[in-house]
């Protein structure tokens, strides 16, 4: 994984990047939505929220209007999408912020939740890993990892349909040739596993109840308990 070329591609479309998601993913609402109220739900009360890959801060917003009181500790590689954030959650007390590559280094606390929206799936299968084993030490005992991700279809066959019907949604949203063009190049960032792969990932290194909560196509959304 070349971290600078991540950092420099999601630099370039910081400001851009919040008016962008909905018309890159078909399941917009669901796939941000039904995770943090599933996550009330099971956590009523959480204290501390590290957010990996936080980028404009999208899932945070989320996570903020059902925990406002919480502690939001934002991480990103890069900081021109941590500045939106800034903007975003200007004026309030208890949100921090670190440009850093979390494969390597999370911030030195325990969580009760950490999150994380589209980012992951961008590091090889080693690191993926690697970071899961360091998630489960940065939670507090009975913390929830909520990942929303991009994954491969357990066949390659399957796998070029649903790519295919994304693509096909992509290019009849009305976005410019331009923005298209600088998606499919931020694209070949992408390392996907299936489901399946991340969930023997994340039981292997000690997580419990992990499970997918929500699945359209290249769109999952996985809960795992500590």
């Amino acid at each position: 994984m070349n971290i600078t070329h991540i950092e420099e591609r999601f630099s370039q479309i910081a400001q851009q990047y919040d008016a962008q998601r909905r018309l890159f993913i078909p399941c917009f609402d669901d796939y941000y939505g039904l995770g943090v109220s599933f996550l009330k739900r099971v956590k009523p009360s959480v204290r501390t929220v590290l957010d990996l890959g936080a980028g404009t801060g999208i899932l945070t917003k989320r996570l903020y209007d059902e925990y406002p009181k919480a502690e939001f500790s934002l991480v990103d590689i890069s900081e021109k999408m941590l500045e939106v954030a800034r903007q975003r959650f200007s004026g309030l007390e208890n949100f921090h912020y670190a440009v850093l590559d979390y494969s390597q280094n999370l911030p030195k606390q325990k969580f009760d939740v950490i999150a994380s929206a589209l980012s992951i799936h961008h590091l090889e299968h080693e690191d993926k890993k690697r970071l899961y084993a360091s998630i489960y030490e940065h939670l507090e005992e009975g913390g929830v990892l909520l990942n929303l991700d991009q994954f491969n279809a357990t066949s390659a066959e399957m796998n070029d349909r649903y790519n295919h019907y994304w693509y096909e949604h992509i290019h009849a949203s009305g976005i410019s040739a331009e923005e298209q063009a600088a998606w499919s190049k931020r694209r070949e960032l992408d390392r996907e596993n299936t489901v399946d792969e991340t969930k023997q990932m994340l039981t292997t290194v000690g997580f419990r109840n992990v499970e997918c909560l929500y699945e359209y196509m290249k769109f999952g959304l996985i809960f795992a308990e500590k």
